[in-house]
C-alpha cells in the first residue's frame, strides 16, 4: 500500500504539468479513439473519470464497436479532424504511410527522461522496434501496447497420468512414451480403444515454441553463432521434430485425422475426452479457464500445466518469444494540447494508470485489491460494474512497471494461488528468449506473397503431413527442403541480414 500511495503522489506531482493552460475549475479536455469491447460503457463512467481526476484533465472517449473500430478509425483519419490521443491499432504499411502524411506526432524527442519518464523507462528498445517507421529514419510515431503473458504451457489430463501411473513429461521421449501410453492403455477406463495423446494442431502452429524448443530450433529471423540466416524449417533440428511426430503417428499416438483439424477443434477432441495433451497456442491463463470449463463430456476430469519440453539432460526449455504487441497509441500531431497528449500517453505506463483502467473504483468495481498479487475480490453488483466500466483493452500498456502480470488470472482466491503456482512454477524451467519478428521489414510481405504464389507454402503443407503419415521417405522430405524450400527464402534470409535482425 505505501508503494501504492507514493506512485499515485508521484503521479500527482507530474500531472500537475497538464494544468499548465487550464485553471483549477476549467481543466483541459483530452479526446481519445479507443477500440473497446461492446460490454464497455463510456458515459457515467466511473473509471473514466477518475483517471481524468488522477491526471487533472478531463478524457472524451469515442469507441466505436469493435467489428467497424478499423473502419471508423480510417475515416476519422481521412478526415484530417483527429482528436488527441488514437488508438491506431496497426504498425504495418497504412501506419508507415499515416506517419508520413504528417497525422502522427514524431515522438522520437520526446521519448526521453524529461518529457516522458515513464514510457521511456518501461519499453524496452525491442518493444519499441514495433512502432518505428523504416521509411522515415526509424522514427517513432506512436507507443506500443505491450502485453506480458503467462507461461507457455503444455496442458494435460491429471487424471489419466494419475491412474497410468505416470508424471508429467519433460523431454520430447518422454512425452512420446506418455502420448503413447494415453493410447494404448485405456486411461479413461472404458475398455475401448477411443484414446489417443493428442491432437496435432497444424494451423495453430505445427512448430509450436512449447515443442520445438527441445530440438535446437530458432525462429527464421534469428541468426546462428556464426551470425547466419536460416528458415526454420531447414535447419538440422526441423528434421528431428518430424521424426518425433511420424513416430508417434505411427503408434497411433497422435490423431489419425490431424490434418483435417483447424482453428480450435484440437480443444473439442480434448473437452471431449479423446486425447490427453494439447499445446498448440496454450498459456497458463488458459489451464484456469480449463478447469472450470463447461463444455467437459466428463465432469471428472483434472488437467495439471506442464513446462514446454527441453532437451534431456537440460534443467529448462529455450523458449523463443517475440514482444507482445497488442496495439499502439498515437498522438494527433496537431492537438492543441501537446504538454497534455505527452503527459496522459506517459502516464498510461505506470501501474497507477493501468491498475485503474483494469480494476476499476474501491467501493464501486471491488472491494479490496491485492497490489502485490494483481487480484480484487468483488460483490455480485461490483462484479457487474466491473465488467461495464472496465477492461483490458482500456488499458495504455498491459503489463505492470516491472514487466510483471497486470492481472492474475482466477476469479477466486484458490484460482488465482492455482494460478500462480503453476505459472511460477513452468517460469523455472523456461528462459524465455525475446526476439523481433521481422514481418514489417520493408520488402518481407511481398516475399512472402511470391513464395506463396510460387506454391512452395501449399507443396510444403502436403509433403509435410506425407512425411509425418508415412507416405513419403525422409529423403524426399530432405530433398524438399534444401532444394526446393530453403532457396525460396533465400530473399527474406538476406532482407534479416541487411537489417542485422536479433544480432
Amino acid at each position: 500500500m505505501k508503494k501504492f500511495l507514493a506512485m499515485i503522489l508521484c503521479l500527482a506531482m507530474m500531472c500537475s504539468l497538464l494544468m499548465v493552460s487550464a485553471s483549477a475549475d476549467e481543466p483541459v479536455t483530452l479526446t481519445m479513439l479507443q477500440r473497446l469491447p461492446a460490454s464497455y460503457v463510456v458515459e457515467g463512467n466511473p473509471v473514466i473519470d477518475a483517471w481524468g481526476e488522477l491526471l487533472g484533465v478531463k478524457v472524451e472517449i469515442e469507441a466505436p464497436p469493435i467489428s467497424s473500430y478499423n473502419d471508423r478509425r480510417n475515416i476519422i483519419l481521412a478526415s484530417g479532424e483527429l482528436p488527441d490521443i488514437i488508438y491506431v491499432g496497426d504498425t504495418g504499411s497504412s501506419y508507415a504511410q499515416w506517419a508520413a502524411d504528417g497525422l502522427f506526432l514524431d515522438l522520437t524527442d520526446y521519448l526521453n527522461p524529461e518529457k516522458m519518464p515513464n514510457a521511456y523507462r518501461v519499453l524496452t528498445d525491442l518493444e519499441l522496434s514495433s512502432v518505428k517507421v523504416a521509411s522515415l529514419d526509424n522514427h517513432i510515431f506512436s507507443l506500443p501496447r505491450v502485453q506480458t503473458k503467462p507461461m507457455d504451457t503444455i496442458l494435460y489430463r491429471k487424471d489419466w497420468l494419475d491412474k497410468l501411473g505416470l508424471e508429467v513429461p519433460t523431454t520430447p521421449e518422454e512425452f512420446k512414451a506418455v502420448m503413447e501410453a494415453f493410447t494404448t492403455q485405456d486411461p479413461d477406463g472404458n475398455g475401448q480403444n477411443d484414446t489417443y495423446g493428442f491432437a496435432l494442431n497444424l494451423p495453430m502452429g505445427a512448430a509450436h515454441r512449447s515443442i520445438t524448443s527441445a530440438f535446437d530450433m530458432r525462429p527464421s529471423e534469428v541468426p546462428d553463432a556464426e551470425g547466419n540466416y536460416q528458415v526454420m524449417e531447414a535447419q538440422s533440428g526441423y528434421m528431428d521434430y518430424l521424426d518425433w511426430l511420424r513416430e508417434m503417428y505411427a503408434a497411433g499416438a497422435i490423431d489419425p485425422e490431424f490434418y483435417l483439424i483447424s482453428n480450435y477443434e484440437d480443444r473439442d477432441e480434448f473437452h471431449a475426452g479423446k486425447v490427453g495433451a494439447i499445446y498448440a497456442n496454450i498459456v497458463v491463463e488458459h489451464y484456469i479457464t480449463e478447469m472450470s470449463e463447461s463444455a467437459w463430456v466428463d465432469k471428472n476430469f483434472k488437467l495439471v500445466a506442464g513446462a514446454p519440453l527441453h532437451k534431456a539432460g537440460e534443467d529448462a526449455a529455450n523458449v523463443y518469444y517475440n514482444p507482445q504487441i497488442w496495439g499502439n497509441y498515437a498522438i494527433n500531431a496537431d492537438t492543441e494540447h501537446l504538454e497534455e497528449a505527452l503527459a496522459f500517453l506517459d502516464a498510461g505506463y505506470t501501474d497507477a494508470v493501468n491498475e485503474l483502467l483494469m480494476f476499476g473504483v474501491e467501493g464501486q468495481t471491488y472491494t479490496t485489491f491485492n497490489h502485490e498479487g494483481h487480484f480484487s475480490t468483488k460483490t455480485e453488483e461490483q462484479l457487474a460494474n466491473w465488467q461495464k466500466y472496465c477492461a483490458t483493452y482500456a488499458t495504455i500498456n498491459y503489463q505492470c512497471e516491472d514487466k510483471g502480470l497486470l492481472i492474475a488470472n482466477g476469479n477466486t482466491e484458490e484460482e488465482v494461488a492455482l494460478f500462480n503456482e503453476a505459472n511460477n512454477a513452468i517460469a523455472e524451467k523456461t528462459n524465455r528468449v525475446t526476439y523481433l519478428s521481422g514481418g514489417n521489414l520493408p520488402g518481407v510481405a511481398e516475399e512472402n506473397t511470391k513464395i506463396t504464389d510460387a506454391g512452395i507454402s501449399d507443396k510444403f503443407s502436403e509433403l509435410r503431413t506425407k512425411y509425418i503419415c508415412g507416405q513419403i521417405e525422409r529423403d524426399e522430405m530432405v530433398s524438399f527442403l534444401q532444394n526446393e524450400y530453403a532457396p525460396a527464402y533465400a530473399n527474406l534470409e538476406a532482407i534479416y541480414a541487411d537489417n542485422a535482425m536479433n544480432k
